[in-house]
């Protein structure tokens, strides 16, 4: 569904920082626990999440580290207290938007 696709684009940074507000994870355990926690509903591509980490690499809203897990290294990625903080600016623009929205559709369903 094109339609969806524009809006998870949009969404990605903050599914991504959400899930990293939690715990440390790696990649494939990112995408995991989305689709987990959407119920199936939201998914991400494992290709989509790099670009993401290298930008919030380098704005320093999180750090990486490597570990040892049964043989294989995995990269870590941590929120770090700036990206804590554009969390909560993108959290708190998703929710201003997405009241917005509902106030639009809400009004034209009540003129109809």
């Amino acid at each position: 569904m094109p339609n969806a696709d524009n809006f998870k684009r949009g969404t990605v940074e903050l599914v991504v920082l959400a899930v990293l507000s939690q715990k440390d994870m790696y990649g494939y355990e990112i995408v995991k626990a989305v689709e987990k926690m959407s119920d199936g509903r939201f998914s991400l591509p494992l290709g989509t999440l790099y670009p993401v980490f290298y930008r919030f690499s380098e704005n320093g809203y999180i750090s990486d580290y490597d570990e040892i897990i049964n043989k294989r290294m995995r990269k870590y990625y941590h929120l770090e207290d700036k990206g804590k903080e554009y969390y909560r600016e993108l959290l708190g623009e998703y929710f201003r938007i997405s009241e917005g929205i509902d106030l639009i559709l809400k009004a034209v369903e009540s003129d109809e």
